[in-house]
């Protein structure tokens, strides 16, 4: 639909939203400024006058080209950029039953470990040769990712391919085959294959083509067959995303014969020039298959895609946001919103706008339904998923939450390409979250140790990665644990709850003395917390609190201090609140005051003012510690708990400081060996074919040690009689180990992880000669 436009509106170049001149220049207007705000820019720049179509919604419909397309390389393969490598490329074509559009299928296959796939359609039936075109598109990725990085001969089975290339090179840059338009596309892009001849003829020297009698004689020919096939079903929906590329991996590495590991995704420079930044992306009509270049892969690397998103909200623990459940249909934006603070009072309203937010009528937006609630209400946390109902169903944001996950299990469930072991974890894990909820609900909440717990992620310990999942799928069922799971040790128990869910918010603690029930979370956050080393972490799982009451004699409590070889012992008129506490030294200081004195004499009353909740943290103590030597520690229901002195704060360094002093020592003689044996280019090279930079030797980090040690060259220079697969993935075990320590977490390291970091470096000094 092209319209008229008589208001003078336009498409801006930098961001697709429509700009209008005004008297100081070009503007974009209201309402657009604030309703495209994260798309924005801040100068407009007119590209073009605006369809009427355009006009009314405000800027271009912002598609992702190529959104069947996936760019890829292999670890163990990486070579110097210079280096001279061999691809192969393949196209599939052929019509779907019953597919409306019919996919065109591309692969290209590298010796480097370099491989893409993907596949773009048409509406119509191609009259041309079609396998020739979904080469030709192979070729252009190919190209792309390649050149100038390295020395390509490109191996096909077409010779229209190889004559097209050679007349690339040699300047004749407008040759393309028959039928293709060359004319910049609407957005005023090059047409692919116009990019594709200006880099070939630039980098001329850089690439060769060697035509094959069939692309199934090379090794290299099949793989990219079975890649571009691949792309091919991927397009026509027999394949998921995720399955795709799980199938991709597994072709590249078995042609390769090396193991599928990837390198860690990183735009080369070289790509950047492809996608100049200064233009929208623009909507093809045609969709004929010679769109605009794309930036990058980002339609299906980008952690933000649709079926990437809903495969972390179930495997790897994200928090559903509202903008999920806006891209799953199950809420739409302008929806109304009311949440009743209290029975018989006018319900608080809130409108969901398109960019997955809550906006109270005072204007105000939030980001999540917790915020909103607890602003609106004036307290200070609440639940927003269970308290915010969409109106006029009545159904809360957090059964919307819960069909959405139900909606994703049962697609991991069904998708043959999914790893099967990784999917049925996951929905076991859903499941028993679900149970979880229904007996909490109940007023049977599951009870079980941290160990147990984490069990159910396949956890031995906790660090902060798996911290985040936890609390993530936690929170996407509307749970939480008392006490919270990361603040106390692996061995005690904890029961999961519900969050509380009467809207006021209450985080009153529960009154010293008395019997407390259910405790109320101090924050309904819904945002991870990395809560650090606690004071729960640092109590005995085997020990109780051994207490005297405040009328006790002397012989009561020596004998305790006796028994337990104790230095002091609480003091408690009841379990819930500290009268004081008596020490050797108070007693003695009270004796000598007063031969006659009492026990309530050598009480010291001071140490009721150091009695800390098991969530706070550690380092939040330690002057207190140094100064006084013991501080008192409550629990979740307000009991005192028990008492934590500084020979526990030592305890707990000293289990952290062997590993930490033997991945200093690891750490020095991997940079003593580097620096020794390769000169600084040579490691730069190194860690820049692995995507690091470099700067020098003495701030090296171990994933650099990897990236040289890694390098076939570099490993060959040294010499060793080892196989390197094998000391690499040790290396890899051994960053993850030194990570936990390095972030402190609360689980100490396990003997057989300190083991081995003492045969790690007991291995570099034996083969470094030291």
């Amino acid at each position: 639909m092209t319209g008229t436009n008589s208001a003078g509106e336009h498409i801006c170049r930098n961001c697709g939203v429509i700009c209008i001149q005004d008297v100081d220049g070009w503007i974009h207007p209201e309402p657009w400024r604030t309703l495209k705000a994260r798309r924005i820019c801040e100068h407009p720049d007119p590209l073009r006058m605006a369809t009427a179509q355009e006009a009314k919604r405000g800027a271009i419909s912002v598609i992702r080209r190529d959104r069947w397309m996936r760019e890829e390389q292999l670890q163990q393969l990486v070579v110097a950029e210079g280096s001279h490598i061999e691809a192969a490329i393949v196209g599939c074509y052929q019509l779907h039953a019953t597919a409306y559009e019919h996919p065109r299928g591309w692969g290209y296959l590298a010796s480097d470990g370099h491989y893409g796939f993907g596949a773009t359609t048409t509406r119509r039936k191609f009259d041309g040769p079609g396998e020739l075109a979904a080469e030709v598109r192979a070729l252009f990725w190919a190209i792309r990712k390649l050149v100038p990085a390295y020395q390509v001969t490109l191996l096909t089975d077409y010779p229209e391919i190889a004559a097209l290339v050679d007349a690339w090179r040699v300047g004749e840059v407008t040759a393309a085959p028959s039928g293709y338009d060359r004319s910049n596309r609407p957005s005023g892009r090059e047409a692919k294959l116009m990019y594709a001849a200006r880099r070939v003829h630039q980098h001329a020297d850089l690439l060769t083509v060697r035509v094959v009698d069939d692309y199934a004689n090379t090794s290299l020919g099949r793989g990219a067959d079975q890649l571009a096939v691949l792309g091919w079903r991927w397009s026509a929906g027999e394949l998921t995303k995720d399955a795709a590329g799980v199938g991709g991996l597994a072709v590249a590495s078995k042609t390769l014969g090396v193991h599928p590991i990837l390198v860690p995704r990183m735009e080369a420079p070289h790509e950047a020039e492809s996608a100049p930044d200064d233009e929208p992306r623009l909507e093809d009509e045609s969709d004929t298959g010679d769109e605009h270049l794309p930036a990058t892969n980002e339609s299906n690397d980008m952690p933000n895609s649709p079926s990437r998103v809903r495969r972390e909200l179930l495997i790897n623990g994200r928090r559903v946001r509202l903008s999920d459940l806006i891209a799953a249909g199950l809420l739409q934006p302008g929806a109304e919103l009311a949440y009743q603070q209290r029975i018989g009072e006018t319900p608080h309203r809130a409108t969901v706008t398109e960019r997955g937010r809550l906006r109270l009528s005072d204007g105000r937006e939030f980001d999540t339904p917790s915020r909103a609630a607890a602003t609106v209400a004036d307290v200070r946390a609440v639940p927003g998923w269970a308290v915010w109902q969409v109106q006029p169903d009545g159904h809360t944001l957090h059964q919307l939450r819960v069909r959405l996950l139900k909606d994703v299990a049962e697609e991991v469930g069904e998708d043959q390409g999914e790893p099967q072991e990784e999917a049925a974890a996951a929905r076991q894990r859903f499941a028993a979250l679900e149970d979880a909820r229904a007996e909490a609900e109940a007023g049977r909440p599951r009870e079980l140790t941290v160990r147990e717990f984490i069990k159910q992620w396949g956890l031995d310990d906790r660090d902060r990665t798996a911290n985040l999942q936890i609390d993530a799928d936690l929170a996407n069922h509307g749970l939480t644990t008392v006490p919270d799971f990361r603040a106390v040790s692996l061995d005690k128990s904890i029961r999961m709850v519900v969050l509380p869910q009467d809207g006021g918010g209450s985080t009153s603690e529960t009154p010293a003395g008395s019997d407390a029930g259910e405790p109320t979370p101090a924050d309904v956050s819904e945002e991870s917390v990395d809560i650090g080393l606690t004071l729960g972490n640092l109590l005995p799982d085997d020990m109780s609190l051994v207490w005297v009451s405040p009328t006790a004699s002397f012989e009561q409590a020596i004998t305790a201090l006796e028994v337990d070889d104790f230095s002091q012992i609480a003091v408690l008129a009841t379990p819930y609140t500290v009268d004081g506490a008596v020490t050797w030294e108070s007693i003695a200081k009270a004796k000598h005051r007063n031969p006659a004195a009492t026990f309530s004499d050598a009480i010291d009353r001071s140490a009721r003012d150091r009695v800390f909740d098991y969530g706070t943290r550690l380092l939040d103590v330690l002057k207190t510690l140094q100064q006084h030597g013991f501080i008192f520690v409550r629990d979740e229901k307000k009991k005192i708990s028990g008492i934590i002195t500084a020979a526990d704060v030592v305890r707990k360094y000293d289990e952290t400081a062997t590993p930490f002093f033997l991945i200093g020592e690891i750490d020095q003689e991997l940079r003593l060996l580097i620096q020794n044996t390769f000169d600084e280019e040579t490691v730069r090279q190194a860690c820049t074919s692995a995507r690091l930079s470099f700067k020098a030797f003495d701030s090296m980090s171990i994933s650099q040690y990897q990236a040289v040690l890694n390098n076939e060259n570099c490993w060959k220079q040294l010499s060793w009689p080892l196989d390197r697969q094998t000391f690499i993935a040790r290396l890899d075990k051994l960053r993850k180990v030194r990570n936990n320590v390095m972030h402190f977490n609360p689980d100490p390291v396990r003997p057989k992880d300190v083991q081995k970091l003492r045969n790690f470096l007991r291995l570099i000094r034996q083969y470094s000669g030291r």
